[in-house]
């Protein structure tokens, strides 16, 4: 047995000898060599790898294309689903100031006014709000502003409406019926007096209706028939006396007319009847009159008022009512409406009367600006710590 696998040892190295003889001359038909001519492997076990072709290589790659991608931690998919998700998200519970500070419906503030706009310092209201406020966007037009002056004026009894009742005889005073501001009326008893020749009784009354404003006389007293028992004066019309300064006395004329405004702010209103041609020593100024019917009590003789006259009507190319104009750190501004919202701009004004007020700068004719509800939107701007310079025009 150990001589026949000897034998057959040696019989299988001399193939070998043979086989690497002839191997490289073209006429082997090795299977090392018949795998170098087609280029594939020539190591013993992997002949026949080379005949895995193509298509079996793109099959295996469909099968993996057909594999289900889901257990595999692929990204892309996720962050298109959490992307789509964020896309229809609902911000409201985010730190995003649009939907707290609602936009203007209102179609002079802009198509953009829904949008967030804070940064620019807009104040956006919501309907309900613009409707509350009330409102109202007008265009920037020219018009007339009355300059007026106001003087010092004195309320002074009206001598026209004014009786002095004195005896018509020297007499004895017998009896009083009336005191200091007592309301009487025309043909009232005052008082009773006697004749000191004829010894007759007769009565003083009242020539008109009116207050007794001073009283003197005495039960028993002798009084001559120039004497001054009584005064009554209807306290309804008075005189308001004005002082005026000397270089505005060519802007005044009769017939100009005039507010009055009391101490406590009580208005009368009067018209001048004339103006003293001298200057008076004592002021250095000349008097015009006024008479004031119907005054109430803040207009009795003796006080003192301030007299509003206008003396001068000029005409602008913008004219914007008061309200308008508001004061923000120390600037005067209008709101004008923007696609932002509401914005504060910055005007230079001019002359002024108690309803409108001249811009010069800031506003040109034709522009849209909020003539109603201005100071609101100045509270809102200042209760919600909104910049007034931010989107603020100079």
């Amino acid at each position: 047995m150990k001589k026949l696998i000897v034998y057959m040892a040696l019989f299988m190295a001399g193939v070998l000898v043979v086989e690497a003889q002839t191997c490289g001359t073209g006429d082997c038909a090795c299977a090392s060599c018949l795998a170098k001519e087609k280029g594939g492997f020539s190591l013993p076990g992997l002949q026949g790898l080379e005949e895995m072709d193509a298509p079996a290589v793109e099959a295996a790659h469909d099968d993996h294309a057909d594999h289900d991608h889901a257990g595999h931690a692929h990204a892309a998919p996720a962050v298109e689903a959490d992307h789509d998700d964020h896309a229809g998200h609902d911000h409201a519970g985010h730190a995003h100031t649009a939907p707290a500070v609602e936009a203007v419906p209102h179609e002079e503030v802009g198509d953009h006014a829904g949008h967030d706009h804070g940064a620019v310092g807009g104040i956006q209201l919501s309907q309900t709000m613009f409707d509350q406020i009330g409102i109202q966007i007008r265009g920037a037009q020219a018009g007339t502003v009355a300059k007026s002056v106001v003087f010092p004026a004195e309320i002074k009894l009206n001598r026209d409406t004014t009786a002095a009742i004195s005896p018509r005889y020297t007499s004895i005073v017998r009896k009083v019926y009336a005191e200091i501001g007592d309301d009487v009326q025309k043909g009232d008893v005052l008082a009773a007096l006697e004749n000191r020749e004829t010894m007759a009784v007769y009565d003083v009354t009242a020539p008109h209706a009116g207050t007794i404003i001073s009283k003197d006389l005495a039960v028993g007293e002798v009084v001559a028939d120039d004497k001054t028992l009584f005064e009554v004066a209807d306290l309804a019309s008075v005189w308001a006396d004005i002082n005026i300064f000397p270089q505005y006395q060519h802007l005044l004329a009769k017939g100009m007319e005039v507010n009055f405004i009391a101490r406590d702010g009580c208005v009368a209103n009067g018209q001048i009847k004339y103006i003293s041609p001298i200057i008076s020593h004592e002021t250095r100024t000349f008097t015009a009159r006024c008479v004031l019917k119907d005054a109430r009590t803040d207009f009795t003789p003796g006080a003192f008022v301030r007299a509003q006259i206008v003396v001068e009507t000029v005409s602008a190319s913008v004219v914007v009512p008061r309200e308008a104009v508001q004061m923000l750190d120390g600037e005067s501004v209008v709101f004008v409406p923007s696609a932002n919202g509401f914005i504060p701009e910055s005007v230079s004004t001019g002359l002024a009367d108690e309803q409108n007020i001249e811009i010069t700068q800031g506003l040109q004719p034709g522009s849209r600006y909020v003539a109603v509800g201005a100071f609101s939107l100045k509270a809102q701007m200042v209760t919600s710590g909104m910049d007034p310079h931010a989107g603020h025009g100079h």
